[in-house]
């Protein structure tokens, strides 16, 4: 996800100026298995979306294979919708007048056996066996009743490290919800044309080596970790509306399943979450096909048509030249969606968000937003991340390319903003005074600020640096062989390291350490790695 920052506006002004953008199924559960057909994670929906209502009322089947055979949890994000937040971030978030919605899970049992709704913020435990009061989630009662307290992490059995094999057989999780949906400038909210969903259906908590990952949703960065899965998902709405999804839906027509209403079945493989937007007769579209997927623009009549053709041209030429340089897409759709709200830019597998703005008028600045979604679709998308602990891995990693993209195809803006992030990026001595550094997780980032200038910005100056010392295309061949080899699943900090280690021929700790850990003492010695670096490419 790509926030407002200050250094936007300084970026559009020199641009302006050198110029004059129900069933589903979720998979993966367990890092090890990502791959593995036989223990993929199936999600299987069936909702119903009432727009004028502002409801949305449905049931999730979960097929999976556990890897703790005690007990799993459900990441519920909808539940920190439901209460009323305070602070400046969540106002910075949410917007000053965000109005919540509320959330009720009417029903839950595992293997058709009822059990009772032991949740602690966003977190949901389900009992596999043995007594249901015996609760794993720090603070959660044994009761049943509900509580707001945050959680992160729980261990797996074995210090951490879940068992080599799963279960022989899948369980079946099945959960009945209603919600009202609230009113804000964030990934899930509503406005007269439309309303968009993201991360709202539940997903299987992520559980390994470290544990249980059951990190609280906040209001900085993308606070999610999720595997790739498969999802079957039947949306009924009323007749006169249509959406965009995560699924590739452009040949279902949806069937009238009773008077007034019609019913989509929607379906995608190897996928993280499953977004999906409702919109009124307000949206029209254009497509254009690249390779063998669909690039799809949704906005409407009343957005300006010069800003939505520049919004799909930046759309159709970075997903080509992301496609050209990091690999085959996978899927056959993409869509990027004109949404309401004030996210600015979020990312979902086959669709992303663009918030009003970047339609009502002319907007360069649209242009890097549009490039950096769609650049999520290869990290994040196709190579998943722990996005709570690790950032920088999915975020700098995507505007390092969407930068690459702009200089090839708009150097004027490509220029601006590659200087404002070598600015942002390099000083950063003010951060490591006070402890704060790129590789760190959500919660230490004391605001946004420090969030851009750390993991967009630090880590793609160092990127921006090693493609000098290396040139674009070996930088991007290294990346691209990064994607294939972590493709579908889930990639770790550690691994980038490694990587970046073999394509130098060195160990790479020396310039990690300094560019990610912040550790000023390994200055000299990161300097001196990315000059032998310089050596071997002059050699």
């Amino acid at each position: 996800m790509r926030k407002w920052a200050g250094w936007l506006a300084g970026a559009a002004l020199v641009w302006s100026a050198a110029s004059g953008a129900g069933a589903g199924a979720a998979g993966g559960y367990g890092a090890d298995r990502g791959g593995d057909a036989g223990g993929k994670t199936r999600y299987l929906a069936d909702v119903r979306v009432e727009p004028q209502q502002k409801r949305v009322t449905g049931s999730v089947q979960v097929q999976f294979w556990p890897r703790d055979g005690k007990k799993a949890y459900l990441h519920v994000y909808p539940f920190a919708f439901a209460e009323r937040h305070d602070g400046p971030l969540w106002q910075e978030f949410l917007g000053k007048d965000a109005v919540p919605g509320t959330y009720h899970i009417t029903r839950l049992s595992v293997q058709g056996r009822p059990v009772p709704v032991q949740r602690a913020g966003t977190v949901v435990e389900v009992p596999l066996e043995g007594e249901a009061g015996s609760s794993g989630v720090k603070g959660a009662p044994a009761d049943g009743k509900e509580r707001a307290d945050g959680v992160s992490r729980v261990p797996s059995a074995s210090n951490g490290v879940p068992p080599a094999a799963g279960a022989a057989e899948p369980v079946t999780l099945d959960l009945a919800f209603t919600m009202t949906l609230p009113h804000n400038q964030g990934r899930m909210s509503l406005d007269e044309h439309a309303i968009w969903l993201g991360n709202w259906l539940p997903v299987l908590a992520v559980i390994d080596r470290n544990g249980w990952h059951l990190d609280p949703y906040g209001p900085i960065g993308d606070p999610f970790y999720s595997e790739t899965s498969d999802y079957s998902v039947n949306v009924t709405v009323p007749e006169g509306y249509q959406l965009a999804s995560t699924a590739d839906d452009r040949q279902v027509a949806g069937f009238t399943s009773a008077p007034g209403l019609k019913t989509y079945r929607l379906r995608a493989e190897n996928v993280r979450d499953f977004a999906l937007v409702i919109m009124d007769r307000t949206y029209q579209r254009t497509e254009t096909t690249v390779g063998g997927t669909t690039v799809r623009s949704w906005w409407r009549t009343t957005d300006a048509p010069g800003q939505a053709r520049l919004v799909h041209d930046a759309a159709v030429k970075s997903f080509a030249y992301f496609q050209h340089q990091f690999g085959p897409y996978p899927y056959r759709e993409y869509d990027v969606v004109r949404t309401g709200g004030g996210i600015n830019g979020m990312e979902y597998p086959g669709l992303v968000f663009l918030d009003g703005r970047h339609y009502e008028q002319v907007f360069a600045q649209s242009i890097a937003a549009v490039a950096h979604e769609t650049a999520h679709q290869w990290f994040y998308g196709i190579v998943g991340n722990d996005q709570v602990n690790e950032a920088w891995l999915d975020e700098g990693l995507t505007e390092y390319a969407s930068l690459s993209f702009l200089e090839r195809w708009y150097p004027p803006l490509g220029d601006a903003l590659v200087v404002q992030r070598l600015v942002r990026g390099t000083a950063a001595d003010a951060y490591a005074e006070k402890n704060v550094r790129p590789w760190q997780p959500l919660r230490l980032f004391p605001d946004n600020d420090s969030y851009s200038d750390l993991v967009y910005s630090r880590t793609a100056s160092m990127l921006w640096l090693l493609r000098e010392a290396w040139g674009e295309e070996r930088l991007n061949r290294m990346l691209r062989q990064f994607v294939t080899s972590h493709r579908f699943g889930v990639a770790t900090g550690a691994d980038w390291k490694a990587a970046l280690s073999r394509e130098a021929g060195e160990d790479a700790e020396p310039f990690v350490a300094y560019w990610l850990q912040l550790d000023q003492s390994r200055e000299a010695a990161a300097e001196a790695w990315l000059d032998r670096q310089r050596g071997a490419k002059r050699q």
